[in-house]
This record gives structure tokens, sequence and C-alpha cells, in this order.
């Protein structure tokens, strides 16, 4: 089993930051752009892809919510059932104007993984 990183290189402006893992509320892709959000809310960009990043967090920590959107455990406030079949993700961040959706396929695991099992 590959290491889990503990920092990512991010980018704002022409700044390059390391920021720890336990400081990223969740990511997302905007189009071409890969986004990193952190607990206040800062915007950063990352040169790797979604799956990229999702091998090489910490999948306890880490859950890939859809192809847009990878959340961290610590920042989810709730969920709730979305369109009878699929969940809606609330963030503790509370200017994430996201919505974040999981799929019908991907709820039962969602599940499992927030209950810790």
């Amino acid at each position: 089993m590959t290491k889990k990183k503990n920092r990512l290189i991010v980018r704002k402006r022409d700044e390059h930051v390391a920021l720890g893992v336990d400081e990223i509320a969740f990511i997302y892709r905007n189009e071409m752009l890969v986004v990193v959000v952190d607990k206040h809310e800062k915007k950063y960009l990352c040169d790797k892809t979604l799956s990229d990043l999702e091998a090489e967090l910490d999948e306890a920590s880490f859950f890939r919510a859809n192809r847009q959107y990878i959340v961290n455990i610590d920042y989810i406030r709730s969920f709730k059932v979305f369109e009878k079949v699929k969940l809606e993700v609330f963030l503790k961040i509370p200017q994430a104007e996201h919505q974040i959706i999981v799929s019908q396929k991907t709820a039962p695991l969602f599940k499992k993984w927030v209950s810790g099992e």
C-alpha cells in the first residue's frame, strides 16, 4: 500500500503553498481547473487530476462523491436523501455554495464511509 500524502502542493496566484490535508475541506473540478478549498474557504489551484488526488489522499478522510467533488469527512455537517435515491452532502463551511450530490450507485459506499465501517 502506498503512503498517503500529509500535504498537497497548491497554487495561490504565482505562489506555491504546502497545504496540510487536514486543512482541506473539499476539492472540486471547475471545467479544466482543480480547485482546493481549505477550512477558511480560501481557494487554491492544484495541478493534479481528481483521480490522482483520490489515489493520493487517505480514503478514511476523503471520499470521491462524484466526478466533480472530493470531500473531507471532518467538514461534512450532514447529508440527506435527494431525488429518492441519491444523497446531498452539506458542509460545515458556511459560504460553500456547492451542491454536492452522491449518485445512487455511490450512496451506499458513502453511508458506510461516513459511519466508519
